[in-house]
């Protein structure tokens, strides 16, 4: 591959880690003000991505952060904002943290991993994608230590990190940005709720 095109990749991944500044403003600040930046934020791309996409305007720098995939389709910024603003709604402040990170990180490991060193395509026939058992588990590996750290609770951590490979490696066309975080957003607060009558 292309040095050119690793570092488009990288600068794509690296997009995402906005979600530890999500994390700060939610810690310091609160829900109702981290919800309100979320909508400031969606609200601006949209319109961005109207005048990107439907008049085909070409936004300085902003332009090489898109896909050829994604030359007339929303980026995955704004559904990485949609499953932000999710998460948050809805879940316990830990839950959200460890949903958020997930879906950060371990796109970014599996992504990174798979791509320049996967060698096992083992989901071809199962979910009909070239991804890589090598990117899948290192994305495993990496959620479940992000539960771990943010939960200290290893039976929500697994749920989350197993629900958020899984649908991260069984998608194709929906777009991961959104689903990874609501997946294992909802199963890791549904799985916390249980356990609290245990």
């Amino acid at each position: 591959m292309p040095s050119r095109e690793f570092v488009l990749e990288i600068l794509r991944k690296s997009v995402h880690l906005v979600s530890i500044l999500i994390v700060l403003i939610y810690e310091f600040y609160g829900k109702e003000a981290i919800l309100w930046v979320l909508m400031l934020f969606l609200v601006t791309v949209l319109v961005l991505d109207y005048f990107r996409i439907e008049h085909g305007i070409r936004i300085p720098f902003f332009h090489i952060m898109y896909r050829k995939s994604e030359s007339d389709r929303f980026g995955g910024h704004i559904f990485f904002a949609l499953g932000a603003i999710s998460v948050i709604s809805l879940c316990s402040r830990e839950i959200a943290y460890s949903a958020i990170l997930m879906a950060t990180f371990g796109d970014l490991t599996a992504g990174l991993i798979g791509k320049f060193y996967g060698k096992r395509r083992v989901f071809q026939k199962i979910f009909k994608n070239d991804k890589s058992i090598e990117g899948s588990a290192s994305e495993f590996l990496i959620d479940f230590f992000i539960g771990l750290l943010i939960l200290g609770n290893p039976i929500v951590s697994l749920v989350m990190a197993f629900l958020a490979t899984l649908t991260e490696t069984a998608v194709n066309k929906i777009d991961d940005n959104l689903i990874v975080p609501v997946f294992a957003g909802f199963f890791g607060q549904i799985t916390l709720n249980l356990l609290s009558y245990l």
